[in-house]
């Protein structure tokens, strides 16, 4: 399981430097769809061509998200921004416990299928730390 996670916060950085913007009229209908379907409050849409996936850079009112689709329409895996109060109580519990003195800066949840990433940005006088967390409060990824 910990390999499985490990593979999907690596696929979640993998493949940012392979973009290309396009315009909404070149992306596919079924992913337009499919957006339109699921994110229907969505402004400020920009998409690109990442590999063979079609991603959405958009906000659902003050909140940033990013989205990824396979040229059928599918979701591949969702990120959005949620503030500190949102994390699992797990999660919470971890960083009270191991990460005091730091402030939380940044929160990003990432869903793909069934699993839920949380990368947590942290900051004190001349440090700052990314970490990653899954549900439970476990470290998956850590990056400085």
């Amino acid at each position: 399981m910990k390999k499985r996670l490990l593979l999907a916060v690596a696929m979640l950085f993998s493949g940012l430097t392979y973009a290309q913007d396009i315009p909404a009229k070149d992306v596919p209908v079924a992913v337009r769809n499919s957006f339109q379907k699921v994110f229907p409050n969505a402004t400020k849409v920009e998409w690109e061509l990442k590999g063979d996936l079609y991603n959405a850079d958009f906000d659902i009112g003050r909140r940033d998200h990013e989205v990824w689709f396979t040229n059928k329409g599918s979701i591949v895996k969702h990120k959005k921004e949620i503030t500190s109060k949102e994390l699992p109580a797990a999660v919470l519990n971890v960083i009270k416990k191991n990460y005091s003195g730091y402030r939380i800066d940044d929160v990003d949840q990432f869903e793909e299928g069934k699993v839920f990433l949380y990368k947590v940005e942290f900051k004190k006088i001349g440090e700052e730390k990314k970490v990653v967390f899954d549900a439970k409060g476990n470290v998956v990824n850590r990056i400085l």
